[in-house]
């Protein structure tokens, strides 16, 4: 979820800086992440996380609402991935979204490039925006549905945001994690990686998610096999 500097964004902040690794020069699980928290988008939700957990625990109140947040946010995380990835990151560059937020400027360069750290990871001010985003997005659905339930409300609330921001930090690690050299060794992220893989180098059409493939089975972009779906000329590009 990366963007890069666009004359009309609201999210535009400077992304080149002086480093010249390449997510391709990391090769260890343990150097993925020492790199990933010397980049701005993993202190700023790692502050996130601290803020939310803690305000978490000082409303107190745990119960059932906790349980229904955890579970509820994990069934929707795949197809909010998917939606997001589709619309907003895969948006054409004249398309509003793109003109305004900058949201897929930065990810088709990503695709040009896709070892490129600097379009790989959110920039700081993307991470906290999309915390914030999610914030509001979380209340919406989380707040009606703790009251209904007889839950604790704000209890409930804090619960599935800070869920989100930690969802977000893994969502940065995954994503990096792919681009490298490290071959994951359990069977759900050797899975991941390799669906991303296709993702860039097959058809960008398809195997949209990142950290679950939960939208991609519910949307039916996850065939069985990767010769079921075409070579596309534009996994790259983008079509742009």
């Amino acid at each position: 979820m990366t963007r890069a500097s666009h004359p009309q964004s609201t999210l535009d902040e400077p992304r080149r800086t002086a480093t010249t690794t390449r997510s391709s020069d990391l090769a260890t699980k343990r150097e993925i992440w020492r790199f990933l928290f010397t980049r701005p988008s993993a202190r700023v939700l790692a502050v996130s996380i601290t803020v939310l957990a803690t305000a978490r625990v000082l409303v107190g109140d745990f119960g059932r609402g906790d349980a229904i947040a955890i579970v509820v946010t994990l069934a929707i995380t795949g197809t909010v991935e998917w939606v997001i990835h589709k619309y907003l990151l895969h948006a054409p560059l004249d398309s509003w979204t793109t003109r305004k937020l900058g949201t897929g400027t930065g990810h088709h360069r990503h695709h040009l490039d896709p070892t490129d750290v600097e379009w790989l990871l959110l920039g700081g001010l993307d991470a906290a925006v999309f915390v914030t985003m999610f914030g509001f997005v979380t209340a919406a659905w989380s707040m009606p549905l703790m009251w209904v339930t007889g839950s604790s409300v704000t209890g409930g609330f804090f619960t599935a945001w800070l869920l989100t921001a930690i969802g977000l930090l893994h969502y940065e690690f995954v994503h990096l994690m792919v681009h490298t050299r490290y071959r994951p060794r359990t069977r759900f992220y050797r899975g991941l990686a390799r669906h991303h893989r296709l993702h860039h180098f097959r058809n960008e059409h398809y195997w949209l998610g990142v950290t679950s493939n939960t939208g991609d089975r519910l949307l039916r972009t996850l065939p069985k096999r990767k010769i079921d779906v075409p070579l596309s000329d534009t996994a790259r590009t983008l079509g742009q």
